[in-house]
C-alpha cells in the first residue's frame, strides 16, 4: 500500500504591515492524506485554510514544519490547484489554457480531448475565457488541474459565489472526473453541506490560529451519494458538531 502524504505544520506567522507584532495564523497542524482520499477542510472564514493550501503547494515556504510526500512520489509529485478565481489567461483559447501547463502538449492531445469531453467542453475548445460564463470557466480550470494527472489536487472553495444549481452541477462533475482519475484531494470550504456531499473525510479547523479540532468520516458509499435522504441524515448528524465548534458560523 502506498504511503500517505503527511502535512506537519509547527507554526505559520504573518507580519503586521504597519510594523506591529507578528500574527500567528497556523498553530501545530498534523494531517495525513491517504492515496486517492477526498479530504475536505472546514473552518470559519479567515482561519488559515487557504494559507495551509499555499504551504502544501509550495507557494509559501515561510513556515515552520514540513510536507512529507510518499517516497515513490518524492521529487516528481504533480500538483493540481483550483482556486476560487479560475485564473485563465484571457488571451488564450480554452484548449490553449489547458495545454499551457503540459510539458509536451503535442503528445497529450488525447488526454486534453478526454478532459474537454468529461467536462462538457467539447464544443468550446476554441472559445476565449471571456466568452464563457463563470461556471464554464470553472469547468476549464477543473480540466486544466486534472490535465497534469496530479497526485494531489488542491481546491480552494472553487464553487463559491455560484448559484446553487450551477454549483451542484459542478460538484457532480468534479466527482465524476475524480472517480476516473482518483487523485488525492484536499478541498477547502466553510459549507458543511458541500463537505458532506463531496468528502470521504471532513477535518474541522479552529478559528485563527488554526488547529485541527475534530474530524469525521462521511460513511455514505459513493454509489449512494445521490440519495438525498442519506446526505441530509449525515449533514444533520455532523451539523451538531459543526455548531458546537463554530456556533452560528
Amino acid at each position: 500500500m502506498m504511503e500517505p502524504l503527511r502535512i506537519l505544520i509547527d507554526a505559520k506567522y504573518f507580519s503586521d504591515p504597519e510594523g506591529g507584532p507578528q500574527r500567528r495564523i497556523l498553530a501545530p497542524i498534523e494531517l495525513q492524506l491517504n492515496p486517492g482520499e477526498f479530504v475536505v477542510l472546514v473552518g470559519p472564514s479567515g482561519c488559515g485554510k487557504s494559507t495551509l493550501l499555499h504551504i502544501v503547494a509550495g507557494l509559501d515556504r515561510a513556515f515552520r514544519g514540513k510536507i512529507l510526500w510518499p517516497t515513490a512520489r518524492r521529487g516528481s509529485s504533480r500538483l493540481g490547484y483550483v482556486f476560487q478565481n479560475p485564473r485563465l489567461l484571457p488571451w488564450l483559447r480554452v484548449r490553449d489554457n489547458i495545454e499551457l501547463i503540459l510539458e509536451k502538449p503535442s503528445t497529450k492531445q488525447s488526454r486534453v480531448d478526454a478532459l474537454l469531453h468529461a467536462t462538457g467542453l467539447d464544443e468550446f475548445g476554441h472559445f476565449y475565457p471571456d466568452q464563457l460564463s463563470l461556471g464554464m470557466q470553472r469547468r476549464v480550470a477543473l480540466a486544466r488541474a486534472f490535465a497534469v494527472e496530479p497526485y494531489l489536487l488542491l481546491m480552494d472553495e472553487p464553487f463559491v459565489s455560484l448559484d446553487q444549481p450551477t454549483a451542484n452541477q459542478l460538484r457532480e462533475l468534479l466527482i465524476r472526473v475524480w472517480s476516473t482519475h482518483r487523485s488525492t484531494v484536499l478541498f477547502v470550504t466553510h459549507d458543511l453541506l458541500e463537505a458532506v456531499t463531496l468528502a470521504d473525510r471532513i477535518v474541522f479547523l479552529s478559528a485563527s490560529p488554526a488547529r485541527v479540532i475534530g474530524d469525521a468520516e462521511v460513511d455514505i458509499p459513493r454509489s449512494q451519494r445521490g440519495r438525498t435522504e442519506l446526505i441530509e441524515a449525515c449533514y444533520s448528524r455532523l451539523k451538531r458538531r459543526f455548531d458546537q465548534f463554530y456556533g452560528d458560523e
